[in-house]
């Protein structure tokens, strides 16, 4: 069977060619560098529809149009892209797609702030979203001084002035904690994300573990932390330790999705039934995550597609010169019982 033969990508030549003019009057019709007349512009933008031509976005940035891109900042390397992240994510570009964008996932570390500077200096964007957001960003001044429209999912210590939408994380500890204080635990392992992050002020963890801390000393509670890489494998070294090191805990927090997938595994393997011998409660899972383990875990978080969602929406806002407003949206944690936690048997 012979091999499908690629159709040919229409070229600026050959849309010169239909229209009957040159080269050069089509890059004057799509830059504008040039007037040229209305009837020879109307015979070059047929051709292109014809031919099914797209004018280089790269090309169409430099000569000052715009390019109807966006980039998502999201440092992938510090902690994967998981299942709950996809759905910010998605909701996102559900969003600017519907205004005629297309959104581009930027993965490059935080600290990477002079490939930011190019890539915001060349006009190849017109905004940006901005998540993993730390208490003091560096990305926030590049954007800042390069006038980028942008908008943070996440927020900074400094973000007054600044278009966010966030979750209240620091309700999401306290929270936790009251509701396993009023199921009778009063020893509480948690697992968290790495030190690493937490020492560079991961907006998130920050806020989360010092509410949790707060509340735990105001009730009494006994708390275990175990901070650990974004990884099964080192979810089944928290847990492993904290039964062999804290045998007298008998609930677990956890804020990093693929580290309590191992946990669960060390549990069951430990002959441990979830929640008559442990409880078992996670920070931030979306419902699609929550249901995936065995047995699902009940949840404190928020709905991260409508913060993905609303985030692109006041991002467009900015592009359409809604300068005057500060749009900020905080959103307040909710409780899902999905049965993984009881009062302790032991």
């Amino acid at each position: 069977m012979p091999t499908p033969v690629k159709p040919k990508q229409a070229t600026r030549a050959d849309v010169a060619r239909l229209a009957g003019v040159s080269e050069s009057t089509v890059s004057y019709a799509l830059t504008g560098v040039r007037p040229i007349g209305e009837q020879t512009r109307e015979r070059i933008f047929a051709a292109m529809e014809e031919l099914g031509y797209v004018p280089n976005a790269m090309a169409q940035a430099l000569a000052g149009k715009k390019s109807g891109i966006l980039a998502l900042l999201f440092p992938v390397g510090e902690r994967g892209f998981n299942e709950t992240d996809f759905e910010y994510v998605q909701a996102a570009n559900e969003a600017v797609s519907e205004e005629g964008y297309q959104l581009l996932l930027w993965p490059n570390a935080v600290e990477d702030i002079d490939s930011l500077t190019k890539i915001v200096n060349q006009g190849l964007v017109e905004g940006v979203l901005l998540m993993e957001v730390r208490a003091d960003d560096p990305r926030v001044d590049v954007l800042e001084q390069a006038g980028m429209p942008f908008c943070l999912i996440g927020r900074t210590d400094y973000s007054d002035n600044l278009t966010y939408v966030d979750a209240d994380f620091s309700q999401w500890g306290p929270m936790a904690i009251r509701h396993l204080v009023d199921l009778g635990h009063k020893h509480v392992g948690f697992i968290g994300i790495g030190d690493e992050l937490v020492a560079a002020g991961y907006g998130p963890a920050v806020r989360t573990e010092s509410g949790m801390k707060e509340e735990a000393r105001r009730a009494g509670v006994s708390l275990y932390m175990k901070h650990m890489p974004a990884t099964i494998r080192a979810g089944r070294a928290a847990m492993t330790e904290l039964l062999k090191d804290n045998p007298e805990v008998t609930a677990v927090i956890g804020f990093n999705e693929p580290a309590m997938i191992g946990a669960l595994e060390v549990i069951a393997t430990h002959g441990l039934e979830i929640p008559r011998d442990i409880s078992i409660m996670s920070l931030g899972l979306s419902e699609i995550a929550a249901n995936l383990t065995v047995p699902a875990q009940s949840t404190i978080g928020v709905e991260g597609k409508d913060l993905g969602r609303m985030a692109g929406q006041y991002l467009v806002a900015r592009l359409n010169g809604d300068t005057k407003s500060v749009l900020q949206h905080l959103s307040a944690p909710h409780f899902v019982d999905r049965g993984s936690t009881a009062s302790p048997s032991r």
